[in-house]
This record gives C-alpha cells, structure tokens and sequence, in this order.
C-alpha cells in the first residue's frame, strides 16, 4: 500500500470519513483505490520453468476513478475511435461554467452534469443547422483544476464541418476567428451566450436557482475556449488520449507524503502554465480528491451527432465519400487487447525477466478480508 494516491488514503482515509461522512460509494471506490494492486485484493504468484523466476502479481480493482487502472480502458476507447476518424481537421473547444454555479452543480450532480453535456451539444447544433450541417461532438467531463478544485467542465472533440441537411453529403465549414481567440467553426462570443442561457433554464429546471446567483451568472460573460485545430486521424487519437479516461491526479503528480500533509505538483495557468509544489492537510488533500468522483454508473464521455453511435452508418459513408475506409474488426475484443499489448511492447504470458519462458501459475494469494487490514471508510 505504499505510494502514491493509495497510501494517502491509508494514512489519511480514516480521518476524512470520521469528519466528512461519506456515501457508500464515494467510499467504495476509495477503497479500491486504496486496495488497488495489494494484497488486499489477492492475486496469483507465476514462475518462470526456463529461469525459475518468481513474479507475484497483485489483482487491480479496475475502478474507473484508480488512476493505476486507466491505461488500458483508455487504449481499448481509443481504437475504437480509430475506426471513427474522418481524414478532415478536429477541433478541442471547452465549455466551462462560473464558479459561482459550483454549489449547485455539486449538490445536484448528476442532473447538472447531464445538463452540461445537453447545453453544450444544443449550442453547437443549433449552430451547425443554421450552417446547413449536422455536426459531431465527443464530449468529456472533467471536474478538477489543477490544484484538485472542483472546476466542472467539458472537453469537446469537433468535426470541422457534418453532415449536409440538404444532400447528406460531407460539407466542410469555413474557421472564423473571434478577435485574439483561436480560429473555430463558430464565434466563439456568440456560443458562450447562447451556452449560458441553455445551461441555465436547465439547471433552473432542476431546482430554482437564487436570484443573486442568477443575476451573477448573467453579468459575466461564460467562456467557450476553442483551442487549435488538431489535423490528421493519428494526431487526433494523440490529442484524444490526454482527455480520455483521465482522472484528477495520478501518483506521479505526488512529490511528498508525511504524518503533516501531502505535496504534490500542480500546473499554475495564471502564471503560464508554471509547475509548481502544493501541500494540504492530509484530510483536505482527500476531500478534494473524493469530490472528483462520479455519480454511480454516470456517463461521463459521449458521443453526438454524426459521431452518435445511432449514426454508425451514416458516419461510415462519409468516411467512403472521404476516401477514408471504415475499419472492420471482425473480433473486436480479441483485436484490442492484442494490439494493446503490442502498443505496450507485451507479449502476455512471457517472462519479463528470461524473455523465453512462458509463465506458469504457481500458487493463489486469496483476499484479506480482515477489518483490520482493510478498514471501511464508510461510515453509516
């Protein structure tokens, strides 16, 4: 358990239940992720017949929110992807909201994300229809900055035009560049207030919004930042994967753990972009990191318009009309996990110590269940 995310909440855990009280499955998922890759979990010990070498293997949780089990779900989403692309130029827009709306939005989570998702895609198609098109977005919740505040916005991968309404043909639109702003398919001023009102008569729908807040909301414009375009299918999938199946802060980020606090580094943007140290208490340092963690079961990248999965067909014959195939994977399972090993350099089964033996299951290590080992950290 030593390390990292994981030995925080060893160290740490305990005190932010006693003081924060979390939901049961606020409090499942940190104990996955505390269990992660221990012997809390079980797992197998493998011996190599060529060298004789042991190699124990703890059991990963494969909790959504465990940044040591991202890589190969992020993998696995990405071709998929792969066989998605349109040889055209995406573009990386962002929509975020004023922080004002962060208590309401955290107090009613799961609507009012849902709500950010449906806000952003209807400003965007609304923009797209009067352009004559049916656009695609991909769209991918985050709720942190850098500094593990709770910051909700979206991360949004945009075709550079659509789906003709009239002949349902490709139709590429023209970048427009709104004053010192990157170029984009659509003012960029012009969505933000349109953004604005659709995300607030949502989240006005949920629960009346307070007058003061309202008014806040309104007397500032909100941003839509809508970075470079990203050209090319492979620069597309790179570009995807810093986005895709990322959470609030992995174990690299942590520099420091000791009985005081913990320390990590975290990226100033108001100072360009600068890293710099931070340390918080260990119990603060918990509950932020708790607060990133989703509703149960929500959805929290998806997929509209030409780039729906109820529009497969018609994607693929923009792809023809492209000149761009679709991919065909017959066994998509079997082909993803293959050639995820082959991205890693793995070949499954092979000693990593000999590279000749093929390793064989020696014995089980089963799951310590004891309290004491592995306290609850929910507290009912």
């Amino acid at each position: 358990m030593e390390g990292g995310i994981s030995e925080a909440l060893v160290r740490f855990g305990p005190g932010w239940a006693a003081q924060c009280h979390p939901t049961a499955h606020v409090a499942t998922v940190l104990q996955h992720i505390r269990d992660c890759r221990t012997e809390a979990l079980g797992g197998h010990v493998t011996v190599c017949p060529e060298c004789g070498e042991e190699h124990t293997l703890y059991h990963s949780c494969r909790d959504r929110h465990c940044p040591r089990c991202q890589y190969a779900q992020r993998e696995a989403w990405l071709l998929s992807r792969k066989e998605e692309l349109l040889p055209i130029v995406y573009f990386h827009a962002v929509f975020t909201v004023p922080d004002v709306l962060n208590p309401f939005i955290f107090s009613h989570q799961e609507e009012a994300y849902a709500a950010l998702f449906h806000a952003a895609w209807d400003t965007l198609d609304a923009f797209g229809r009067k352009a004559g098109v049916q656009l695609g977005m991909t769209a991918l919740l985050h709720t942190w900055g850098g500094n593990l505040v709770f910051h909700p916005h979206l991360h949004c991968i945009v075709p550079g035009g659509g789906r003709a309404l009239s002949t349902e043909r490709w139709k590429a639109l023209p970048q427009v560049k709104d004053g010192e702003k990157e170029p984009f398919l659509f003012p960029v001023k012009a969505l933000g207030k349109m953004f604005r009102a659709k995300y607030v008569a949502a989240l006005s729908a949920i629960e009346m919004i307070a007058d003061p807040v309202r008014r806040e909301c309104f007397s500032k414009p909100w941003v839509v930042y809508a970075k470079s375009p990203v050209s090319g299918p492979e620069s597309t999938l790179e570009y995807l994967s810093r986005y895709a199946y990322r959470v609030a802060i992995g174990d690299r980020r942590i520099l420091a753990i000791d009985d005081e606090g913990i320390t990590f580094e975290y990226k100033d943007y108001r100072n360009g972009g600068e890293k710099k140290p931070m340390t918080l208490d260990g119990v603060e340092f918990v509950r932020r990191y708790a607060q990133h963690i989703l509703p149960y079961r929500f959805v929290h990248i998806r997929h509209y318009g030409i780039l729906a999965p109820g529009n497969r067909k018609a994607l693929a014959a923009l792809q023809v009309e492209l000149g761009n195939p679709p991919v065909v994977v017959k066994n998509r399972a079997r082909k993803r996990w293959k050639d995820i090993a082959a991205a890693r350099g793995l070949i499954m089964g092979l000693c990593p110590h000999c590279g000749v033996g093929i390793l064989v299951i020696a014995d089980v290590i089963p799951h310590i269940r004891s309290p004491e080992r592995n306290p609850s950290l929910y507290v009912g």
